[in-house]
């Protein structure tokens, strides 16, 4: 007993594990939230839905890498307090000048008669999509340096607000009416976090233009910005090509499948918000030998708990169509989709030590040419082959592979460490990840009954016994050792 009261005092003494508990909290509402809008939404509005969220996730990319080089710049330079102040309060004027320039161009598309998903009703929802997206590009600046300092509260609240707000609503109406409730909810958790990220800033906010510092911020941010806006944008355009070659009701399954898949990986996700800034302050200035050995930790880690999560999902799935049974033919859309967004954990950690070694037109050239190429594969599946639509997120797989082997080439280059097929096949995908997830794809190209997608779970379990027992005591130290998140 005195063991178990240690243990939670220790638990509740750790910022990092309370974020992370948090956040844990918040995507099994978002979780739930996800099964209810699908429903009270109906497939139809779901697509509208899903269109307002793929024109943010576009405008949200366009941020020209500023977050990205603050983060970096400040995460390798944190000691030097009059130093980051500059660069932060110069990335805020960066910031609102780009702002400035979404506005101008909204009112030239409307000036010049351009109409972006007409069949979405897009038009309805210009004005606020815009308040969302300057709240949000504001918001994510400032929690890049938050996190940085260590400030997680306002981090928490600006990632869960949302969330707990549509909850409230989601309830309440259906529908149409819904769909604004959303929306409505979305502005005003945007502009609280911006309230509280303002109130709680951990050193004193101006905007400041000094013309040697923009330049560095993007000069910095650039190459960033490509690397980041690329990879983004390659399930962004993928989501593209879907939405206008499909219906608006094919799109909110599509939307549906999506969010589910989505969600399982968010708990992991917070884990490596938290550990990025930590990572690449060690990436840049550790020896390495030093280096090999973090990187391999957490990403086997990382990598492992993802992939057994989403085996894990696709086994229980079938439970939830019984529930649903108004998305039941979404069934195999959703299996493929989860398979491929867990693939972008097999990016984690070299992408990480490419940015803090230097490395970052390397990285930008590689997720521009990826991005080309999963439009190239996405045109050709879609708008080429058409294929059924619950394939349509093999070139988007097939992508992410590629991707993942071309960052492990170079990471291993900058390590030191052998380069040879074999070796970078075994370091992105190791056989003992490999072999169920080739099995699950098979699976799914038969058409076999939900039952048989046990195995792979499986199979995960038995051949992973020796990564899951090294995620066990990762997540022991994590709990005894508050300061375990530093690295």
């Amino acid at each position: 007993m005195k063991r178990i009261t240690s243990t939670l005092k220790q638990v509740f003494k750790n910022p990092a594990i309370l974020y992370v508990l948090s956040r844990y909290g918040t995507y099994i509402i978002q979780f739930v939230n996800s099964l209810f809008i699908a429903v009270y939404l109906g497939p139809y509005y779901l697509g509208i839905w899903g269109f307002i969220n793929l024109v943010l996730g576009y405008i949200n990319q366009f941020n020209l890498g500023i977050p990205y080089s603050l983060n970096v710049i400040i995460s390798v330079n944190k000691d030097k307090e009059e130093y980051v102040k500059k660069v932060i309060n110069n990335s805020l004027t960066m910031m609102a000048g780009l702002c400035i320039f979404i506005l101008l161009l909204i009112v030239l598309s409307f000036i010049f008669g351009i109409n972006i998903g007409e069949k979405f009703e897009f038009t309805t929802f210009v004005i606020p999509v815009f308040i969302i997206a300057v709240a949000t590009h504001f918001n994510s600046l400032l929690s890049n340096v938050f996190r940085v300092f260590g400030e997680i509260f306002a981090i928490t609240v600006n990632q869960s607000l949302f969330t707990i707000l549509t909850f409230l609503v989601v309830f309440f109406f259906k529908g149409k009416d819904l769909l604004w409730a959303i929306i409505f909810v979305n502005i005003v958790s945007v502009l609280i976090s911006l309230i509280l990220f303002l109130y709680r800033t951990p050193i004193k906010l101006k905007f400041s233009f000094d013309i040697k510092f923009i330049k560095y911020i993007q000069q910095k941010g650039w190459h960033l910005f490509i690397y980041n806006s690329s990879f983004a944008f390659i399930l962004i355009t993928t989501k593209s090509f879907i939405s206008e070659s499909y219906s608006v009701e094919e799109y909110g399954y599509f939307t549906f499948s999506f969010s589910l898949a989505n969600a399982i990986l968010l708990l992991l996700n917070s884990i490596s918000y938290l550990v990025t800034p930590k990572i690449t302050h060690r990436f840049a200035n550790s020896d390495l030998n030093h280096i090999k050995n973090i990187l391999k930790e957490v990403r086997s880690s990382y990598i492992s708990l993802s992939h057994l999560l989403i085996h894990f999902v696709i086994m229980i799935f079938p439970l939830f169509l019984i529930l649903f049974p108004q998305y039941n033919h979404v069934n195999y859309l959703f299996k493929v989709t989860a398979l491929t967004v867990v693939l972008t954990t097999n990016l984690f950690g070299y992408n990480n030590l490419l940015a803090a070694r230097g490395k970052e037109k390397i990285l930008s050239h590689l997720a521009f040419s990826i991005l080309i190429l999963n439009i190239l594969l996405a045109f050709g599946f879609i708008s080429g082959l058409k294929v059924q639509f619950d394939y349509v997120m093999f070139p988007t797989m097939i992508a992410y592979f590629i991707f993942a082997f071309l960052l492990a080439f170079y990471g291993r280059k900058v390590l030191r460490l052998p380069i040879t097929l074999i070796e970078i096949i075994k370091d992105i995908f190791p056989w003992r990840m490999a072999v169920p997830f080739i099995f699950s794809i098979l699976l799914i190209m038969l058409a076999a009954p939900d039952i048989y997608f046990t195995i792979p779970f499986v199979v995960y379990m038995l051949l992973n016994l020796n990564d899951l027992k090294g995620i066990k005591d990762l997540g022991i130290k994590l709990i005894k050792n508050p300061n375990f998140i530093n690295i």
